[in-house]
C-alpha cells in the first residue's frame, strides 16, 4: 500500500505524545488531552500577556466549544484562572497558576530532550525541506476552510 500523508502525520503525532507522556508526575495523572497540556505551555510562555480564549482557539486550531471545554477542566483543576480584562470589563483572560507554571518547568528540559531525539541524524539541509513541506500542506487546508 502507498503511503498516505494522514496516516504517516498520525502515526508520527502519536509516537511523538506516547513518548513524552506529558502528566503531572505528583500525583501520576495524565495531564488528560494534549491540548490542555499545550494550552498550558503556550500560557506559560506569554506569561504577562492577556490571553483570550479567542486567542488560544487560533493559535491551536480548535473549535470555541472544545476550547471552552478543556479552559474549564484546566480552571477546575487548579492549573489557570480567568480574569476581567482592564480595558472591557466584558471579557475575561485566561492566565497560568503557579501550579500550571511548576508542571511547564518540569515538562520544558523533557520536550527539549525529545525534539533532540526526534530529529537525531537529520541533516539541516532535510529538516528545511520538511518544514517546507508542511507549511505548504498548512496553506492547503487552510485555503480549504476558505
Amino acid at each position: 500500500m502507498e503511503k498516505q500523508i494522514l496516516l504517516e502525520e498520525r502515526r508520527l503525532h502519536n509516537l511523538i505524545f506516547r513518548s513524552i507522556k506529558l502528566c503531572d508526575e505528583k500525583s501520576d495523572a495524565p495531564l488528560s488531552y494534549r491540548l490542555r497540556g499545550m494550552i498550558i505551555g503556550y500560557l506559560c510562555e506569554h506569561e504577562g500577556k492577556e490571553v483570550y480564549q479567542k486567542d488560544l482557539e487560533a493559535e491551536f486550531f480548535v473549535r470555541g466549544s472544545t476550547m471552552a471545554a478543556s479552559l474549564a477542566q484546566l480552571e477546575e483543576d487548579g492549573f489557570i484562572v480567568r480574569k476581567q480584562a482592564e480595558r472591557d470589563r466584558r471579557l475575561k483572560f485566561v492566565e497560568a497558576t503557579d501550579k500550571a507554571k511548576d508542571l511547564h518547568d518540569r515538562f520544558a528540559e523533557r520536550v527539549k530532550d525529545w525534539e533532540k531525539r526526534l530529529v537525531d541524524g537529520i541533516d539541516p539541509e532535510e529538516l528545511e525541506i520538511y518544514f517546507k513541506v508542511v507549511d505548504k500542506l498548512c496553506s492547503n487546508m487552510e485555503a480549504e476552510k476558505q
